[in-house]
């Protein structure tokens, strides 16, 4: 019996990997930076989105931020999503993206120290089971970094980020599991509670080089850590039946670089 428990503890970590699904992407973005008057800034980006080797995803940004303090600055900004359809290879249902961010940074040193708190609504557009999306998620992000300035130039960088999503689809069921009318699938009753589910769902590390050559020109290149834990609903378009619900777990390793024109 002691064997046998040995050998299920060793098994039951890479059982766990094993289910999690692995991903490979790219990001590559431009942002061109305008110095209204010191402390604030209006910005323009646009990134693309790959996973594997197909284009995922297009995001188009416009931001403003006023930065009142030293150690304090406040952003609000719009991000038009454009999802690259696999099947067909046109986008389809774009998604909007409206965000606020408040930011604060300690200097130690070479080190630099930071907090960015960030609440976004993303408005999912086309048609969909409201019982398993919400059409307008909101979501919060907490990140931290870590940055060395002790060098000219180059700024090396490491952060964490969590995401919490805060108004996810939820409900109960009740009574046993029953088989539809094909006799193909189980169900079970299913009463919705509306978008109450708060949980973590992304936790992202972050790795990097700031290269400031000068007041205009910076380039980054990163790697990014992604660890997803969906929690995914399947039910009927009325919401009555329940046929699964799970947490579905994802990494994802992403290669990146970001220019930035500051004028």
């Amino acid at each position: 019996m002691k064997r046998i428990l040995i050998a299920l503890a060793l098994l039951l970590p890479w059982s766990a990997l094993a289910q999690t699904a692995t991903e490979w992407g790219a990001r590559a973005s431009v942002e061109a930076n305008y110095k209204i008057t010191k402390g604030v800034h209006l910005y323009a980006e646009e990134e693309l989105r790959t996973s594997g080797s197909s284009l995922d995803n297009v995001r188009t940004t416009l931001g403003f931020s006023y930065k009142p303090f030293k150690i304090l600055k406040f952003g609000v900004g719009y991000t038009l999503i454009n999802t690259m359809d696999a099947s067909t290879g046109v986008f389809k249902n774009p998604r909007h993206r409206f965000f606020a961010d408040l930011s604060g940074s300690v200097r130690a040193g070479d080190f630099q120290f930071g907090l960015k708190e960030r609440v976004q609504l993303t408005h999912r557009t086309g048609s969909f089971n409201t019982y398993q999306n919400n059409p307008n998620a909101l979501a919060l992000k907490s990140k931290f970094t870590v940055k060395y300035k002790g060098w000219y130039t180059a700024e090396p960088y490491a952060s964490f980020e969590l995401r919490t999503a805060l108004n996810e689809p939820w409900g109960t069921v009740s009574g046993s599991a029953q088989w539809n009318s094909k006799n193909t699938k189980t169900y079970y009753d299913y009463t919705p509670a509306g978008y109450t589910h708060i949980y973590n769902n992304r936790y992202r590390g972050e790795m990097g080089v700031e290269f400031n050559f000068n007041k205009t020109h910076a380039l980054k290149p990163f790697v990014l850590l992604d660890y997803n834990s969906d929690y995914e609903i399947d039910c009927n378009s009325d919401g009555t039946r329940l046929f699964s619900a799970e947490y579905v777990n994802s990494f994802k390793l992403s290669l990146g670089l970001s220019y930035v024109f500051s004028f």
